[in-house]
């Protein structure tokens, strides 16, 4: 399982771009986007680390969202081999992190911040993910779990005593050596291949990926947005279409997928699905037939056929110009399938 920037992430960047820069909740926009696009940094170092280990040793998986009773908990990264489970939380903040049983305190630039103990929080994902393997049926392997610091500059203090927090708090760059030493301590396997697969498919359908309400967070209407295509040079919004083009009246720009990115913008900021007339209004597309025109292009599922059909966020999300060219041919291919009115058409 690929690490792929947080849907959060990316709702929280969409709506920065499509709110007036003098809006009132821009800056707790642009706070929430530093503290999402701060972890996910923090996951993509990690990833730099696990990436040197052997293919072969290990499954990994990266952004694991699965449900424990009612709610869901995230894990950073997920190590898989038969002989052994690793929970790995990434932390990046700068400064100075003290751990104590009870909290993290960060303090940097004169600033001091409190927060949950993360080795309470990867001691609480490791419970409930035994309980979801147990709920499965999973024969028992070993589960552990590290706190990674992934920024080098960053100092940590632990309380003296706490000895869990020493042998799970870890510096980023010393992480192969931890995971070596783990494997030395676990070198019995304890489930064969056949439920390693088991394990693997578990994880992957329980996986559910977050997607927030970001209008009602933020206590927002749909009105307050900008909308049209935005110019992927200067920024401006909106550009105008013309001549199966869209161009850019601030820097003259011309392009002809510059409305994709606003697709992707109308899936995050409003809903996953939408008709010819929401998207028409969302993007300023002249007429009707300019956008049944365009969407075929981005090859997306859909159901129903004319003016009634509805179209569909795909898996593969977001879209990019490389995805849409490369699935221009099947569009074509697939135009004579017939009438599948009653079901939704997903284009391999």
């Amino acid at each position: 399982m690929e690490l792929t920037p947080p849907t959060y992430l990316l709702q929280a960047e969409a709506l920065e771009r499509r709110v007036p820069k003098n809006h009132q909740r821009m800056q707790d926009i642009k706070s929430k986007i530093r503290i999402l696009r701060s972890g996910y940094n923090g996951e993509k170092t990690l990833k730099y680390y696990l990436e040197q280990i052997p293919e072969h040793k290990y499954h990994i998986f990266y952004g694991l969202r699965l449900p424990t009773g009612n709610t869901f908990f995230q894990i950073d990264a997920l190590l898989l081999s038969p002989k052994i489970i690793l929970i790995i939380d990434a932390k990046n903040h700068s400064g100075t992190l003290q751990f104590e049983k009870n909290q993290l305190i960060q303090e940097f630039a004169g600033n001091r911040e409190v927060y949950e103990n993360p080795v309470a929080q990867v001691n609480r994902h490791k419970i409930s993910l035994r309980n979801l393997m147990e709920k499965y049926k999973i024969p028992f392997i070993p589960i552990e779990n590290l706190v990674t610091v992934c920024k080098p500059s960053t100092e940590i203090v632990i309380t003296p005593g706490y000895k869990e927090a020493e042998q799970k708090v870890i510096k980023a760059y010393d992480l192969l050596n931890r995971i070596d030493e783990l494997e030395e301590s676990y070198s019995e396997k304890k489930i064969n291949q056949k439920t390693i697969t088991k394990v693997k498919n578990l994880l992957l359908s329980q996986h559910a990926p977050q997607k927030v309400d970001i209008l009602n967070l933020f206590q927002m209407t749909i009105i307050e947005l900008i909308t049209g295509v935005q110019c992927p040079r200067c920024l401006h919004i909106p550009m105008y279409y013309k001549r199966a083009k869209w161009i850019c009246p601030e820097c003259l720009l011309f392009s002809k997928d510059a409305f994709i990115n606003g697709i992707n913008d109308y899936f995050l900021l409003i809903k996953p699905s939408f008709c010819n007339p929401e998207i028409r209004e969302f993007l300023h597309i002249p007429s009707s037939r300019t956008t049944t025109a365009q969407l075929p292009t981005l090859n997306l599922p859909y159901k129903g056929t004319k003016r009634g059909r509805v179209y569909y966020q795909p898996e593969l999300f977001p879209l990019s110009t490389i995805n849409v060219s490369q699935n221009k041919t099947n569009t074509i291919k697939n135009k004579n399938r017939g009438n599948m009115d009653e079901k939704i058409i997903v284009h391999p």
